[in-house]
């Protein structure tokens, strides 16, 4: 099978909802339509879709990442590949796509998180040459929540 990618587009919105759901990740499409503005207009942000015959099966994106005690390097913030596609390539080319991106903003290193539940993405990227550097714990706090003293 031959897919092709671009750039994402604005009018990307259901089918990029669409496939997210797919992995639990519920965002409504007014939501959805801000981020890829937001990722549209960002320099250190890009993603990518892959298609096939005109259709809509699988996206990544990829932000530049700058922090205080390392490097800077580029990060996968979310990739999805349609049920029906896996195991075909589509992910292959989207991780590549990222790569090429990453080479222009001079990264040396792409990084990826994955939940700890999802052992066939992590199958997948380890397939691809990524190495597992440690295993984290992620923490939140609410705009709204209060601090515990």
């Amino acid at each position: 099978m031959a897919f092709t990618t671009r750039t994402i587009e604005n009018g990307d919105v259901k089918a990029i909802s669409m496939l997210s759901e797919q992995l639990g990740y519920i965002a409504t499409e007014h939501d959805t339509a801000a981020q890829i503005l937001q990722i549209n207009s960002s320099e250190n942000d890009v993603a990518y879709v892959a298609m096939d015959a005109g259709r809509i099966i699988g996206w990544i994106h990829v932000f530049y990442a700058l922090r205080i005690e390392s490097q800077p390097f580029c990060e996968v913030g979310g990739l999805v590949v349609d049920e029906q596609y896996r195991g075909k390539g589509v992910g292959k080319i989207l991780v590549e796509k990222a790569i090429q991106w990453s080479d222009r903003k001079n990264c040396k290193r792409l990084v990826v998180r994955s939940n700890a539940k999802r052992n066939e993405a992590h199958q997948f990227y380890i397939k691809l040459g990524f190495k597992e550097i440690k295993q984290q714990k992620v923490f939140e706090l609410k705009n709204n929540d209060e601090i515990k003293i």
